[in-house]
């Protein structure tokens, strides 16, 4: 695998801090959300964007060690 360029680690940078504001606000909405059904859509949503995050982050550890 090629390593990664300074451009796209800076994206996976942003990708990250993006994912987890994402990732705040699902919840938040999920704690204030007045009907089951939107609270349960936005616990879904949290769990997919942590998800995502995950990913990211684990990619970017990968590059930081030179593991791929």
């Amino acid at each position: 695998m090629a390593q990664i360029t300074q451009p796209e680690l800076q994206s996976l940078h942003e990708l990250i801090w993006m994912e987890a504001a994402m990732h705040e606000k699902f919840r938040a909405y999920a704690e204030h959300a007045p009907e089951e059904h939107v609270r349960k859509l936005c616990d879904q949503l949290a769990d997919r964007s942590r998800q995502h995050l995950t990913a990211l982050s684990r990619l970017l550890d990968a590059e930081r060690t030179g593991v791929h």
